[in-house]
């Protein structure tokens, strides 16, 4: 092997390792840096908008995922509350609330998302958040 080969090996391996050092992060201070940053429900905070990101989501979304009342409205009154969800399934009854996103240019690095399961019904079966 010449030591160019063996010198543009160890640049990609270098660069591959910086890569993946910037995409991790401590799971741990994320969660600590939520709830210290937690906001009460405001329907019209949560419906805010600025530009392609929704700045009130994330400090809100343990009071929706973890509230009793919310998770006893149905279909309508999710809808009401909430607004129009990021994307619907239709045949499969699920709401998909974007909360977060982080963006390289065009790419989407990491989203968070809210996911609410309808069941039969239009109640709400289940709300979990997907990362």
């Amino acid at each position: 092997m010449n030591v160019k080969t063996k010198n543009m090996k160890i640049g990609v391996f270098a660069i591959m390792l910086f890569v993946l050092c910037v995409a991790c992060n401590n799971d741990n201070e994320h969660i600590k840096m939520d709830t210290e940053n937690e906001i009460k429900f405001d329907d019209q905070k949560w419906k805010l908008k600025e530009g392609d990101d929704y700045p009130y989501r994330d400090k809100m979304l343990n009071d929706i995922v973890y509230n009793d009342s919310v998770r006893s409205l149905n279909k309508d009154e999710i809808l009401d509350l909430l607004g129009e969800p990021s994307y619907y399934r239709e045949n499969k009854n699920f709401l998909y609330y974007r909360v977060t996103e982080s963006r390289l240019l065009s790419w989407v690095l990491h989203s968070k998302t809210m996911v609410i399961k309808l069941s039969e019904d239009n109640k709400i079966d289940w709300i979990k958040i997907h990362e």
